[in-house]
């Protein structure tokens, strides 16, 4: 009976419920490009809640393209719109100079797609693929010849 006035506070601790795991803010641009088309892509998280800007429940990406260069680039997991726009630009401008936010999604998926005529299309989704296949959808719809998927992300 000594030890039973243990059991209860470690009772309580196993029912406090867990922090929430720490969520990264990251960010995906394409890296090297061969032939004009990306070759490799690059993705940089931050762990720190402070600098990602994460309160809230809601998480928003987005996607900058530019129409002549088809630089992009990515950003997802943060607390605002804008942020997310911020961030994509600055990763899609360090590979093109014509670079504009296209797409932003919040708590879910977006993608672009391009034809050979320089014009870019966005889709939105629950996952990549459906995103995918909207943004490509809207591309063939207008016209666009050889449209194909140039970058999708997601953020949740």
């Amino acid at each position: 009976m000594r030890y039973a006035g243990y059991a209860l506070p470690v009772v309580l601790l196993a029912l406090l419920p867990a922090s929430p795991p720490a969520r990264a803010a990251c960010s995906t641009t394409c890296s090297d490009y061969y032939e004009g088309k990306c070759s490799q892509h690059t993705t940089t998280c931050s762990n720190d809640d402070s600098s990602s800007g994460r309160g809230g429940s809601d998480s928003y990406g987005a996607i900058a393209y530019g129409r002549t260069s088809t630089a992009w680039g990515t950003s997802y997991r943060w607390d605002s719109q804008s942020k997310a726009e911020g961030v994509a630009l600055k990763n899609c401008k360090a590979h093109g100079d014509d670079c504009e936010p296209l797409v932003w999604y919040k708590n879910q998926c977006g993608a672009v797609a391009a034809s050979d005529a320089s014009d870019a299309f966005w889709g939105l989704g629950d996952t990549k693929r459906l995103a995918s296949a909207q943004a490509e959808q809207k591309c063939e719809a207008a016209g666009g010849m050889n449209c194909a998927v140039q970058t999708a992300e997601c953020s949740r």
